[in-house]
């Protein structure tokens, strides 16, 4: 009696692996994925500005493309700016992707680069899936405290 139960666990469980495994870049079946039911997400806007936690840095998300950002790979334009509304150039920054009801971000890296003084530059932003995707933007400022703040948008299937 024990084996079948056990197996029909594994089954499931290897099942519920699967749905979110494979590579980012692989094709995967639409999964339905209702955004308009959606609450944890940010409306979409250009200039979408998030005070860091540590209150040192604030991050404009300035341009996404696709705008508002889709399934797949986006770039964004990220503004750096301090307390005083000017420029952060030279900061060491970091986008990590991060799919909190599925507990899985991406394999592949965000890459930063720095476009002028306090522009930032991101690709790619790999949404792979349909859900909810939270997005946290890390800053430190060349001899400065460590920084961050999160985007969360809803990708649809």
């Amino acid at each position: 009696m024990r084996t079948p139960a056990l197996a029909s666990l594994l089954l499931i469980a290897t099942a519920a692996t699967a749905a979110c495994g494979g590579k980012p870049t692989e094709s995967l079946p639409d999964a339905a994925y209702d955004c308009a039911t959606e609450t944890r997400a940010d409306p979409f806007s250009v200039g979408l500005t998030k005070v860091g936690t540590q209150g040192v840095v604030t991050f404009k998300l300035m341009s996404s493309t696709p705008a508002p950002p889709a399934r797949g790979d986006n770039t964004w334009q990220i503004d750096l700016v301090d307390g005083n509304g000017a420029p952060i150039a030279g900061a060491k920054v970091a986008v990590t992707p991060f799919m909190p009801d599925h507990n899985h971000g991406t394999s592949i890296k965000a890459q930063v680069t720095e476009t002028s003084g306090g522009h930032y530059e991101v690709a790619p932003v790999n949404l792979w899936m349909p859900g909810l995707w939270q997005v946290t933007v890390t800053a430190t400022p060349v001899g400065g405290t460590l920084d961050k703040a999160m985007f969360s948008f809803c990708i649809g299937s």
